[in-house]
């Protein structure tokens, strides 16, 4: 299967991005493919399957998702009529810095994270339109960064990293927006519990909150605290620390990074609430722990 890398389409090394405006004929199949990047696509007419993680998807007009990297997927199109869509590839270090700021959005987090992370393994959750106001704002702003990137005209990279943070903090208020005024999927307690605890391990390092995944699976904040400690013996933020302070003790044991590194790449901005937490879950404080090792 093919694999796309960051060379093929990114032009310059300090400004991973690109963006098109493609065209899937009519009957036409792209095969199963990955990419080491993250990928947005808009699909702007037309309709089309898409094929991901073994489950298949109904594509149309207004939909929006964001693909994760290295996630095999393919697209056939419609035979009646081509679909036209908006790709946007881009690096994690594209906006490493804004990434910070986004991550403080619980709606950013919901729909940059969360949903495409759990429809890799659950085809329960779809994919859902712009309302048409909506899909009107962001092709705008699609058309804007196309042309930028495009005609690469002075301080083009400028404008197109503000366009390109407009366009994602108005996908995710759309996303929570649209999710508010849905009916919640129909799905088992086990299988959100098991795919949220799949996330927890895997993500552990990024902001998300209690009201953030009770809300995505359509429960209330005590329901899924109830059911999620029935799951893993622990509430949610309990379960969060352990895989932290998990993954921190390898660090001190495996690396020679610093204390505070480790603990903001583990997920802790404040560093004495790391040392608390570690010592609770250890018995040790980060340095106590690392000197036992040696």
């Amino acid at each position: 299967m093919t694999v796309y890398r960051g060379e093929m389409f990114f032009q310059q090394d300090d400004f991973p991005f690109h963006i098109h405006r493609y065209t899937i004929t009519r009957g036409e199949h792209i095969p199963s493919h990955t990419h080491e990047f993250v990928e947005l696509v808009f699909v702007v007419e037309g309709s089309a399957i898409h094929e991901m993680s073994g489950h298949t998807y109904q594509l149309a007009a207004g939909d929006v998702f964001v693909v994760e990297p290295n996630v095999y997927h393919s697209y056939t199109c419609s035979p009646d009529k081509e679909t036209i869509v908006y790709n946007v590839l881009f690096d994690a270090s594209f906006l490493q810095q804004e990434m910070e700021v986004l991550q403080q959005m619980p709606s950013f987090v919901g729909f940059f994270y969360l949903v495409p992370f759990l429809r890799k393994s659950q085809s329960f959750i779809p994919y859902h339109p712009l309302h048409p106001a909506q899909r009107l704002q962001i092709q705008s702003h699609l058309q804007t960064i196309e042309d930028e990137f495009r005609h690469q005209r002075e301080g083009y990279q400028l404008m197109i990293k503000t366009r390109w943070i407009e366009c994602l903090v108005w996908l995710s208020r759309y996303h929570q927006e649209n999710r508010n005024s849905q009916k919640p999927t129909a799905i088992s307690d086990q299988a959100w519990m098991e795919s949220i605890v799949n996330y927890v391990e895997l993500h552990y390092y990024q902001p998300f909150t209690l009201q953030q995944l009770s809300q995505l699976c359509g429960m209330s904040v005590s329901s899924f605290t109830a059911k999620f400690k029935d799951a893993t013996g622990l509430s949610l933020v309990d379960y969060k620390h352990t895989v932290q302070v998990r993954h921190a003790a390898n660090l001190l044991q495996t690396t020679d990074k610093k204390v505070l590194d480790i603990a903001l790449e583990v997920g802790f901005g404040d560093i004495s609430f790391f040392n608390r937490m570690f010592r609770k879950h250890t018995g040790a404080t980060p340095r106590e722990y690392r000197r036992r090792q040696d």
